[in-house]
């Protein structure tokens, strides 16, 4: 997924509108600002990590979510020193819960999938 897309779906999901090209131009482009689309990927925002696990959940992986990845993988709950994969599991899902236009069924299956793993 590249950064644009990235920033065009984070914009999808947290107006819930997309605005269509002045018909100056007569295209279905998307009308956004070129400081909107210069914005860093922060990779510490739920909402940011919940669409890059998405899209790795669709096979689809870019450059620009390893910073997402990786703070996603980074949460990690021990006990007694040891990986615990139910507390890590319990932690992932706090954080991407903290992303309130995150889909509950979508957040299920990338914890499905990716919830109880060490990487």
């Amino acid at each position: 997924m590249t950064k644009i897309k990235i920033l065009i779906l984070a914009a999808f999901v947290s107006f819930g509108t997309v605005h269509s090209a002045s018909a100056e131009n007569g295209s279905d482009a998307l009308s956004l600002t070129g400081e909107f689309l210069e914005q860093p990927v922060n990779s510490n925002d739920p909402c940011t990590v919940f669409l890059c696990m998405a899209g790795m959940l669709k096979g689809e992986y870019s450059g620009e979510c390893s910073g997402a990845k990786k703070k996603f993988f980074s949460i990690i709950r021990r006990k007694h020193g040891s990986f615990h994969p139910g507390r890590t599991f319990n932690a992932r899902k706090t954080f991407l819960g903290d992303c309130p236009s995150a889909p509950g069924d979508i957040v299920g299956k990338i914890l499905d999938k990716y919830g109880k793993l060490r990487w």
